[in-house]
């Protein structure tokens, strides 16, 4: 069960996510090439944007992510 990642984003974390799912919408889960680009994003993301709130949001994803890579069997 899933979205159709067809709907538009709200921001650049956004369309990142939604990307990120789409790489784990895959018979053998998600990939460590898919993990690394999402954590690129968030942590430009978490640099580059004036909304506190967001920033600290888009370092602890980065963070989280960056850990589940570890575990990637793709």
């Amino acid at each position: 069960m899933g979205g159709d990642f067809k709907g538009k984003c709200i921001d650049k974390l956004d369309c990142a996510c939604r990307a990120h799912d789409k790489d784990c919408a895959n018979t053998k889960g998600c990939s460590a090439k898919g993990d690394r680009k999402l954590v690129q994003t968030a942590l430009l993301v978490s640099l580059t944007t004036r909304n506190a709130a967001l920033s600290a949001k888009a370092k602890l994803l980065a963070s989280g992510i960056a850990a589940a890579s570890l575990t990637r069997s793709r």
